[in-house]
């Protein structure tokens, strides 16, 4: 089986799974009030409209990387990866103002539409809350050893703790003037490389009895693989297409997120003394009123002073550190295969 089919064929079982679990809580919600029912049929929706589902397929992947045999039931730990993921970007949703998420409403738009604005983002606050303690739930279900289950269930709570203060972290640097590259580095380390790829990685891993050392591979591959992921997904946030990247781009130019991308241009421009560029993109770094066209030029300063590249490039050096660390492991040769195979699409995806 190819690299797709093996994903396609994770995806339609990590669906499935998914919506019959979800569908499953949706029967708890309807026992209190239609108005929670309806709710989770916003969560139902929410969550079945995924991307490739990378994180539990991950996650499945550390667990068959060490020698872990129970197809099915780890299928099922993985689901909880996936639900704080929906969990995660709703909350993420109501913090950036973003109306738009997977090719749909952000859910508290969905919610607020449904009732009014601030119903929405409570909803979306509750609704977030849930699913984050039904991830933990389902690996609490499965029937991997129990100790094994509270290592997963550590793993998992320590990866979410580190988000939230990378999330916080990323807040902040939003009002910052002075922003250095490591200190980018140091909020993706927290925000989305924590739960992105370290965390599915070693808790398929501890599931799947695999020793302290092969934890430690998974833990430096993961760090070296979600930094290029995040840095590829700035740039498809900036130059990529909504119809494709399902959300809305531009966001993080009106958000005033401090990416690789801005942090390089500022700083380049300031050497070569570009002001008027350097004015511009002051001008633009924050502006929820951003218009098209001076998204369009913003994209093509970041071309033009070499930000573009220099990110993009850096995302492939990362990629090929991930790769020499899987490969001097002693993991399965399939699994490391079909690693390396993910770390290429990571820094492939399409504009």
């Amino acid at each position: 089986m190819g690299f797709g089919e093996e994903i396609k064929s994770y995806k339609i079982k990590i669906d499935a799974l998914l919506r019959e679990y979800l569908l499953a809580e949706r029967e708890r919600a309807r026992s209190v009030s239609s108005a929670n029912e309806k709710i989770f049929d916003f969560v139902v929706d929410f969550c079945g409209r995924g991307g490739k589902r990378i994180r539990p397929i991950l996650l499945a992947k550390g667990y068959e990387a060490v020698g872990g045999k129970d197809a099915d039931e780890i299928i099922r730990a993985s689901i909880s990866i996936e639900l704080v993921e929906a969990y995660l970007l709703i909350h993420d949703d109501i913090i950036d103002e973003d109306s738009i998420r997977r090719g749909g409403p952000s859910f508290h738009r969905m919610a607020g539409k449904w009732r009014n604005e601030h119903f929405g983002v409570s909803a979306a606050i509750i609704a977030g809350d849930m699913l984050g303690g039904l991830a933990t739930q389902i690996i609490m279900e499965t029937s991997f050893p129990a100790e094994l289950k509270l290592r997963a269930i550590r793993e998992l709570i320590s990866a979410e703790i580190e988000c939230f203060h990378g999330e916080l972290y990323d807040v902040v640097l939003e009002d910052e003037d002075e922003v250095t590259e490591e200190d980018f580095f140091k909020m993706v380390d927290l925000k989305t490389v924590s739960y992105t790829t370290i965390a599915p990685l070693v808790m398929g891993a501890i599931l799947g009895k695999g020793s302290s050392k092969q934890i430690e591979v998974f833990r430096e591959y993961g760090k070296l693989l979600g930094r290029a992921f995040q840095v590829i997904d700035d740039i498809l946030g900036t130059f990529g297409e909504e119809e494709r990247t399902g959300k809305p781009v531009g966001s993080d130019i009106r958000q005033g997120k401090k990416t690789l991308l801005l942090l390089y241009a500022m700083e380049n421009l300031q050497l070569t003394e570009s002001c008027e560029e350097v004015e511009f993109l002051q001008h633009c770094i924050g502006n929820k009123d951003l218009k098209h066209d001076e998204l369009k030029r913003v994209r093509k300063i970041f071309k033009n002073c070499g930000a573009l590249e220099y990110s993009r490039n850096l995302a492939i050096e990362y990629v090929k550190k991930a790769k020499l660390v899987l490969d001097s492991s002693d993991f399965k040769a399939e699994t490391k295969e079909f690693l390396n195979y993910l770390a290429n699409f990571i820094i492939e995806r399409k504009l």
